[in-house]
């Protein structure tokens, strides 16, 4: 009942949607900040600064405030702004879960929640945790990709479930956060009672690479998630447009409740989509699928 009123509400009405191109800044919803009033009298441009603050004391001021805020002063000035790119570009791990939001920071205070979207952010030394609702709409999208945009650059490992893995693809695709949304409430109305259903789009012709450093790739997920692997294939984005081949060492999928790719062909199909996605063939011992449930490793194998 709480995620049926969440969507009635004015939460679940999306920003708009920014370009492909665009900086994270865009992203994330602007708020206006008393900041650069207080640093310059910016309501009275004709008039000498009331107050002029060194900048390396203003950056000591901004590092102490909370990450989304931190983002949004950005904006003050160029100084600032690379001053946070290159903090941030420091970020070498990051842990992207699909969760309730309320259970995850209630369990963890060391999250910082964002005021508007249900999405949570955790930085520790180079190591960044990132959660979005298991209820999630179109606002959501925005901000929790707003984040990976600030953090992607520098980021070698990432751990993530697979829902988030067709979200980003679906991010640097042709198609709209909006329609893929109301494409996902459909496959949840039905139930997954068609499943066949896809959402194609052609290739798209050329992307930057999401996360160019990246060497260690960990995607986790159940059966039930197995399905959203399998329509990675479907958006038109080459994996090299996700991670550079050239400088991965690992890909690994992990299942938590499955015991080996005999116990159903739906899933082994789903499976082998995702590993032509991939382009595994070449990998060998790079590529590796997991089944926890019996704890045994099956590496560049799939049966359909």
């Amino acid at each position: 009942m709480h995620n049926f009123f969440r969507k009635l509400s004015i939460r679940a009405r999306s920003p708009p949607a920014p370009k492909k191109k665009s900086s994270a800044n865009n992203m994330l919803k602007k708020n206006s900040s008393g900041l650069l009033r207080f640093i310059r009298n910016n309501d009275k441009p004709d008039e000498e600064p009331t107050f002029d603050m060194p900048m390396h004391l203003m950056i000591q001021v901004i590092d102490r405030m909370p990450f989304f805020e931190q983002i949004r002063q950005s904006r003050v000035c160029k100084e600032i702004k690379e001053h946070i790119e290159e903090k941030y570009s420091k970020i070498k791990k990051l842990e992207l879960r699909k969760r309730d939001i309320n259970e995850a920071c209630a369990s963890d205070d060391a999250f910082e929640r964002h005021s508007k979207a249900y999405v949570a952010v955790k930085i520790e030394k180079d190591t960044a945790c990132v959660v979005i609702d298991d209820a999630w709409v179109v606002a959501d999208f925005y901000v929790f990709l707003g984040i990976l945009e600030v953090l992607r650059e520098g980021v070698e490992t990432v751990e993530m479930d697979a829902p988030i893995a067709e979200l980003i693809v679906i991010y640097m695709s042709d198609i709209s956060l909006e329609r893929w949304y109301a494409f996902q409430c459909i496959l949840k109305a039905f139930n997954d009672v068609y499943e066949d259903l896809h959402l194609d789009s052609g290739f798209i012709a050329d992307r930057d690479t999401f996360w160019p450093k990246c060497s260690d790739i960990v995607i986790h997920a159940t059966k039930a998630q197995a399905a959203a692997l399998g329509r990675i294939l479907d958006y038109g984005v080459k994996s090299g447009y996700v991670f550079d081949r050239r400088t991965m060492d690992h890909l690994r999928l992990e299942f938590e409740d499955l015991e080996g790719f005999d116990e159903d062909k739906a899933i082994n199909k789903q499976i082998y989509y995702f590993r032509c996605w991939t382009g595994s063939l070449g990998w060998d011992h790079r590529y590796e699928i997991v089944f926890n449930n019996n704890q045994s490793s099956n590496k560049q194998e799939c049966h359909v």
